[in-house]
């Protein structure tokens, strides 16, 4: 059985009073007790040695041994959720080109000078349960202020991860940020290039999981940061040009939002996020007319190094693509009466990106108009759920051929190679339009009873030339 963490601080302060040391709870956890959220990062801050405290309380009641981190001066013990990690009460200093701060011992007040924001420079003596609130952070967590405990423009300076960071905490607490704190974060934006891209990265993730990340990039841009670290998304910004077309940047982060509140699948977001970003590269006005003609596939293209940037997995990067790529499918085909056909080689075409493809089509219905937008979204909806049935009857999304690459090689005696896969596809759009059963003796009985080039041409028996994706 895990351990709740109140068991965990009642024993941080027995063992505290038993070798006559005061540990502190501070930090995150502590912020978010008084905001009554869960949260099971413990941090505890001791004037004396945390890493032999920590060994001690380790061995005092039987729990695993610490993980010590030399580089940071903490040690870690993971029970269950719970995560403690223990450190000594430290001040810090900063070169100009680095992050990477040089450090000293210091008083607990001290201590918590040297912290982010005033939410997160609370202390909390575990055996007395006295709270050290030196910068007010217990008002500023009643009032939803975002502020720093010491001068603004000194704190982004040493580290101007910490810009990221309020603007994240501002956005899932759903705080504001005190102007003189947001002018220095704009004051010191650039100096974000000492911090590396896994950290950025990081924090933007993080921005866009919130209930409202639409909050974040408002932010991201208010301050000057979003034009370094996503340009992509800076530049959807109109720059006083004179079409009639919604502004792509409000529209953008009003899809996110959409997005946020159908999924927690943090591809779909990104996609959601992203899925314009060819616009500004494809627009053209003519007449007085506005066309992004091809803008999701230049949108997809641009999506790979964004999520490269990102430090997105391949995978989710090729899901993120494929959401992009195809983003506009689903409003044509409601716009249309396909047949179950046609149908049928949409859902081969998406296979099982097909979810997260409608929710993002979902979240791009946006409109001052809420009729529109809600007869948009049934159109959608009715759609999908034509798709699902036939999808269910039909097992199309997982569809795999009856015989392999290797087996019309085979038959049909020709060797690896572009001709393989035009085979390949032709059977799979008969099977579909159920003119083959897929069954292998079926299919091999097809094969052997014609030649290459009555299945797939003349010319492409020759050339072996690539076919084009199915269009609807």
């Amino acid at each position: 059985m895990t351990l709740k963490s109140e068991v965990i601080l009642e024993q941080i302060a027995k063992y505290g009073k038993k070798c006559n040391t005061t540990p502190y709870l501070v930090g995150g956890y502590l912020r978010d007790k008084f905001l009554r959220r869960k949260n099971h990062d413990i941090d505890i801050m001791l004037e004396s040695d945390a890493l032999k405290f920590a060994k001690g309380f380790a061995k005092e009641f039987g729990y695993p041994t610490p993980i010590f981190y030399g580089r940071f001066g903490t040690a870690m013990i993971e029970l269950g959720k719970n995560k403690i990690e223990f450190a000594t009460a430290r001040k810090e200093s900063y070169d100009e080109d680095s992050r990477k701060p040089y450090v000293t011992s210091a008083t607990v007040i001290e201590d918590l000078a040297r912290r982010d924001f005033t939410i997160n420079a609370i202390a909390m003596d575990l055996m007395s349960k006295k709270i050290i609130d030196p910068f007010d952070g217990k008002k500023d967590i009643k009032l939803k202020i975002i502020r720093t405990p010491v001068d603004p423009e000194k704190t982004f300076f040493d580290d101007p991860l910490r810009i990221l960071r309020g603007i994240r905490f501002a956005t899932i607490l759903g705080f504001d940020i005190e102007d003189k704190t947001k002018k220095a974060m704009k004051n010191n934006a650039k100096r974000l290039q000492i911090v590396s891209q896994e950290r950025i990265a990081d924090e933007i993730m993080k921005i866009l999981m919130a209930k409202k990340p639409s909050q974040g990039f408002y932010l991201l841009e208010e301050t000057e940061t979003l034009k370094l670290i996503l340009p992509e998304i800076a530049n959807l910004r109109e720059k006083n040009t004179k079409h009639p077309c919604k502004e792509l940047f409000d529209h953008t982060l009003q899809v996110l939002d959409n997005a946020a509140s159908l999924t927690r699948n943090h591809a779909i977001r990104v996609a959601a996020l992203l899925h314009d970003i060819g616009k500004p590269r494809t627009l053209k006005v003519n007449n007085g007319k506005v066309s992004f003609h091809r803008h999701e596939i230049v949108g997809a293209n641009m999506s790979l190094k964004v999520c490269e940037r990102l430090k997105i997995s391949q995978k989710e990067a090729e899901i993120i693509y494929n959401l992009i790529k195809y983003h506009l499918r689903p409003h044509l085909l409601a716009k249309e009466n396909p047949t179950d056909n046609a149908l049928a080689r949409f859902i081969r075409e998406i296979g099982t990106n097909m979810k997260g493809l409608f929710i993002i089509a979902q979240a791009d219905i946006t409109s001052k108009n809420e009729k529109k937008v809600k007869l948009a979204r049934e159109k959608i909806l009715s759609l999908y759920e034509r798709i699902r049935m036939l999808n269910k009857k039909m097992k199309l999304a997982k569809f795999k051929l009856a015989i392999s690459g290797f087996d019309i090689m085979d038959i049909l005696k020709i060797k690896p190679g572009k001709q393989v896969g035009l085979v390949k596809k032709k059977l799979e759009e008969m099977v579909i339009n159920g003119n083959l059963q897929n069954k292998k003796r079926e299919l091999i009985k097809y094969l052997k009873n014609l030649e290459l080039k009555d299945i797939i041409g003349d010319e492409n028996a020759k050339s072996g030339c690539v076919v084009g994706t199915m269009e609807n």
